[in-house]
């Protein structure tokens, strides 16, 4: 039985952090922790030109 894992940020970060673990075969429970308003979502890449 695997473990449970805890991540500690529920932002961009964390949500790829739990797909990470499982696209690495992880099977537990993942828990993220954070004060977001909202659920982890992904953001689009900013790159120079789109700030311009």
């Amino acid at each position: 039985m695997a473990g449970g894992m805890v991540i500690i940020g529920a932002g961009e970060c964390g949500g790829r952090a739990a797909l990470t673990l499982r696209d690495l075969g992880h099977e537990g429970p993942v828990t993220l922790v954070g004060d977001e308003p909202h659920l982890p979502y992904e953001r689009p890449p900013l790159s120079k030109e789109a700030m311009t």
